[in-house]
């Protein structure tokens, strides 16, 4: 039996983590098996690291990743080793469920997590059936290939769910890699002006980077300037067309019904850590405005977002902060939770 190296969530705590040998097991007759390059650490991630996130164990984790494809099963024929590619994450999904029929393969019922339920790509080598393939093109890095999987959850958001309309002017409450990501896609699906905010924790690393960013627009940190008054002056009194809410912090989130337009637009991204948000409903009821509320991806905006990476018009490249071996996995948590970085990738150490 063929061994490789893989980051294991045997049980909870932190020391319940393990950088260990696991089986590379043969892909099945309609699989490929990807030799993976590139991995980023999603928040997510770091939820699990403190046990804030439902696993099953043992599993290895990791859903964010891209790789070359190492070997084939006897059935495949339409993919070849050496192909660069990404993969959709609806392992499990039955096909003939209400949400699979409708192509919402990511709310089956029988699906399965990858990374939290299913084997990840946290790991030398990674199996996939090959429907869910999709080809990375020449001029995309292996850095923004592992930034697919981010980039389709706002596809998902913005494109799939048909939010975003030509000269709107968006506003993104959170500047971490979701938040920039989306600000950065809104001006690309034809946004007027892109406004991000912050707050006063986000200056040592992640608004410097979103001040840097050329479809940014303002950037705004709430706690040392008025984010009521800049959003009135920039909309002319009316309020922002669509707010994208990736930050999951309460005062931020009770705090839209004040900077939305009337019949605005509101789609919510961000998980938040707080049990419990305390909101007025009045003030939401007398905007009118629209609340979404956008998880997980289809096929549509994986396609999208491939499109998008290979347009080269996202300067993806400026959230990457740090670069590791996947075994130093543990450091890049630390980094993250210490608010030292923004996009944390890692790198299998092939044998």
């Amino acid at each position: 039996m063929e061994r490789m190296k893989a980051v294991v969530k045997q049980r909870d705590g932190k020391e319940g983590w393990a950088y260990t040998e696991v089986e590379r097991r043969a892909p099945k007759p309609d699989e490929v098996e990807i030799r993976v390059k590139c991995i980023g650490i999603c928040g997510s991630e770091l939820h699990l690291y403190h046990d804030n996130h439902f696993y099953t164990p043992p599993v290895v984790v990791g859903h964010e990743f891209c790789g070359e494809i190492s070997r084939v099963g006897k059935n495949v024929t339409d993919w070849k080793v050496g192909e660069r590619v990404v993969a959709q994450l609806d392992k499990g999904a039955c096909g003939t469920c209400e949400f699979c029929r409708k192509g919402m393969a990511n709310f089956c019922p029988n699906g399965k997590a990858v990374g939290y339920d299913e084997n990840g790509g946290w790991a030398e080598y990674y199996c996939t059936p090959e429907k869910f393939l999709f080809k990375l093109a020449d001029q995309v890095t292996d850095e923004e290939g592992a930034m697919a999987e981010p980039l389709n959850v706002v596809c998902q958001a913005e494109y799939v769910k048909e939010v975003l309309r030509p000269q709107d002017i968006v506003m993104v409450q959170g500047c971490g890699t979701i938040g920039l990501m989306a600000a950065m896609a809104a001006k690309v699906l034809g946004a007027a002006k892109v406004l991000v905010t912050g707050t006063d924790v986000d200056e040592a690393v992640r608004l410097p980077i979103a001040r840097s960013i050329n479809a940014i627009d303002l950037v705004v940190n709430v706690e040392k300037e008025n984010i009521r008054e800049i959003i009135a002056q920039e909309t002319n009194g009316r309020g922002a067309d669509v707010i994208i809410e990736a930050s999951g912090a309460g005062p931020a989130i009770a705090m839209m019904p004040q900077l939305i337009k009337k019949t605005g637009t509101i789609v919510v991204l961000g998980e938040t850590a707080a049990e419990e948000i305390k909101l007025n409903w009045n003030q939401f009821l007398l905007k009118a405005c629209k609340i979404i509320f956008s998880f997980g991806e289809v096929y549509d905006a994986w396609d999208m977002a491939v499109k998008l990476l290979a347009s080269k018009k996202l300067e993806l490249e400026k959230l990457i902060t740090h670069k590791l071996p996947l075994s130093q996995y543990k450091k890049g948590f630390e980094l993250l939770e210490a608010k030292k970085g923004l996009k944390v990738l890692l790198y299998p150490e092939h044998q």
